[in-house]
């Protein structure tokens, strides 16, 4: 049943990657973060990831993801202090699979 689930998962974050637009990859990959190691959504936590490492994990090009970080910091859903990445609206960032 757990061996199930994992496939199951990563076929769901393989047809993310595949099939959706480039915001909603990288807002996916930041959310996924964030889930995985703040699932208690502290007040403030920050992602400390490389942009290399966090362009793979959204199956897109560090250059595309760095123009996508940008356009979500002065959409304020972000916020981006000394390279590391502060979720400032969740909210916003799920409504983009909407």
């Amino acid at each position: 049943q757990l061996l199930a689930k994992n496939v199951s998962d990563k076929e769901n974050q393989l047809l993310r990657l595949a099939y959706n637009s480039l915001r909603k990859k990288v807002a996916d990959a930041l959310l996924l973060i964030q889930a995985k190691y703040n699932p208690e959504r502290k007040e403030k936590f920050d992602i400390d990831i490389s942009r290399d490492n966090l362009a793979t994990m959204a199956g897109t090009a560090t250059e595309s993801l760095i123009r996508t970080l940008s356009d979500f910091k002065s959409e304020k859903m972000i916020d981006i202090n000394e390279g590391r990445i502060n979720i400032i609206n969740q909210q916003k960032l799920e409504n983009l699979f909407n």
